[in-house]
């Protein structure tokens, strides 16, 4: 790879300078007849026009650049070759700006279609390449694609988030649709770019709303434009949004309304929940209403109720039942919005009394010894203000039903594993009131399946032994119903023995790891029969009996 380059914006003017087709330019003579000179008078169209140069063709753009693999250092990229007009190619030059700088970073390499560049963690590349042929004719760019590194090569999260979109900035607040992440959108960062090459990180966000400081809208720089990009737990950032100007934009006509944030309760009773919520912004449109869902847990229908466009509602609810629950707006021209943050609820068993708190959920709910017939479900212990006085152990239907399996008063339940029906569990803690916690995790319980009986038996004996050889004799039974045409015995040494020579069969060696086949005359070995073989091997450490024989694939009993 040839060194890079860098230079300025002006490139455009640059590229299309040097990419002019070349013309002959005629030049005209004035001559005075001498004197006594005859004068001849051609009509110009009798004169035949002068041949066109011809124009070399360059070659053809590169196709498909694609991106085959991303670090937070590198980058790794691809492409279709350059159709040759009239020259060979000869290399290609990638073009790897970063948006909102007026710097253009560019590197050459030969006469390949695969090529890495380095690249800084976090940063956004807009990426092309244009081939070169012997005459230094240049193609059109490829097409052209965005990079964004991530911050770091390691740990769970290695994705920068998606791009947020429809920003907007109306009267000094900018507005915009929230981000897509593999794990989870933490926040977003909001920039100022001076329309030069300088942009300045204004602020962070964990909404999608950010009002702008009066001394964002002005400073040196030909055009003051901001965008906005998504930020992760693990530091990734995304790709940066669209842009817009210092001044009001007029949202796209089908921008929905913000999420509601904060969703929260504010009053439980056994029979309802008051909850309160930050209102949406709008989006296109004004703001009209709320429409609330509520779901219980384990069931496959939920409920929902309209209200106006407020910031707290009540809704109806049964006791001692647990919810999931959502609210999302809607604007005058029927747009609705993301949905808020879920808020999980349980409702008390009753109103009146010396207790009316829930118990805590029961900690994650696990499963241990499965067979076929039964499994053994474990969880750690709930608290209560009161005291908890049991947990009951449901079983769920995977739809609308949910079965108390038993009530115990321990941190444990032994299955019965009902093999007919769905044997998906979870957990609730109870007091002596009567209110129940929220459920555990969900867990399924698959029975094992009992393993097949062997369908062959081997027998592996020593016949002899000294230091640093023995002599081994080995036999195959096939307990199986049916003949086997052609066996191949695997096996491995449990020491560093060898096989230096084998008798009736062939064998193969890696290692420690043996492949015995049969010879040409033993290949078939019908129901109950046996055949045998044997070797010379040698050993220095252990000659130890190996197990775990296979035949064909299929485990054996030894």
């Amino acid at each position: 790879m040839y060194g890079g380059s860098l230079f300025r914006r002006l490139w455009p003017a640059f590229v299309a300078a040097a990419t002019l087709p070349v013309a002959v330019l005629g030049v005209g003579l004035a001559t005075t007849p001498a004197a006594g000179a005859g004068t001849v008078s051609t009509l110009a169209s009798s004169v035949p026009p002068p041949t066109p140069a011809s124009t070399p063709a360059p070659p053809a753009p590169p196709a498909l650049l694609t991106a085959t693999q991303v670090t937070s250092t590198s980058v790794t990229l691809s492409w279709t070759a350059s159709v040759p007009g009239c020259c060979a190619i000869t290399n290609y030059t990638i073009m790897y700006p970063e948006p909102f700088s007026d710097v253009i970073p560019t590197t050459m390499v030969g006469n390949v279609t695969t090529a890495t560049l380095n690249i800084s963690p976090t940063h956004q590349y807009n990426i092309r390449v244009a081939a070169r042929d012997s005459t230094g004719h240049t193609s059109p760019w490829s097409n052209q694609i965005i990079v964004v590194a991530p911050a770091t090569d390691s740990g769970p999260d290695t994705v920068p988030p998606g791009s947020p979109t429809n920003l907007t900035n109306r009267n000094g607040t900018l507005y915009w649709t929230a981000a897509p992440d593999n794990v989870g959108v933490t926040g977003y960062h909001v920039y100022k770019f001076d329309g030069w090459y300088t942009s300045t990180l204004l602020g962070t966000a964990t909404s999608t709303t950010y009002q702008l400081p009066p001394s964002a809208t002005t400073g040196p720089g030909p055009h003051i434009q901001f965008y906005v990009r998504a930020r992760d737990a693990a530091g990734n950032l995304s790709a940066a949004s669209n842009t817009v100007d210092a001044t009001s934009s007029t949202p796209p006509a089908d921008l929905p309304p913000t999420a509601p944030r904060d969703l929260a309760v504010s009053r439980i009773t056994s029979t309802s929940a008051t909850l309160t919520w930050t209102a949406a912004e709008p989006g296109c449109c004004d703001v009209t209403g709320y429409t609330i869902g509520y779901f219980q847990a384990f069931y496959d229908l939920g409920e929902t109720v309209r209200v106006g466009n407020v910031t707290t509602a009540t809704i109806t609810l049964k006791p001692a039942t647990q919810y999931l629950v959502v609210v999302n707006a809607s604007d005058s021209g029927g747009h609705s919005s993301p949905s808020s943050n879920s808020l999980t609820i349980v409702t008390p068993a009753t109103d009146t009394g010396p207790d009316t708190v829930p118990p805590s959920a029961p900690g994650t709910l696990t499963v241990t010894d499965v067979t076929t017939t039964s499994a053994k479900l474990n969880w750690t212990p709930s608290t209560d203000n009161v005291g908890v006085t049991g947990y009951n152990v449901y079983r769920w239907d995977g739809v609308f039903n949910s079965t108390l399996v038993a009530t115990v008063p321990g941190t444990s339940y032994q299955l019965s594993i009902a093999p007919s029906v769905p044997n998906r569990y979870y957990v609730r803690a109870r007091d002596a009131a009567g209110n129940v916690s929220i459920a555990t995790n969900e867990v399924r319980v698959n029975p094992t399946t009992p393993p097949a009986d062997p369908t062959c038996a081997v027998t592996y004996q020593k016949q002899s032994e000294w230091p640093g050889g023995f002599v081994a004799d080995v036999t195959i039974k096939n307990t199986a119903t049916a003949a086997v045409d052609g066996w191949s015995l695997a096996f491995t040494f449990p020491g560093d023995q060898r096989i230096t020579t084998l008798w009736s069969a062939t064998y193969t060696q890696s290692g420690s790891a043996v492949t015995i086949r049969n010879a040409s005359w033993n290949g078939t070995l019908a129901a109950g029969a046996s055949v045998s073989f044997g070797f010379q091997g040698s050993w220095s450490g252990s000659n130890a009996v190996p197990t775990g024989f296979s035949l064909n694939g299929t485990p054996c009993r030894s």
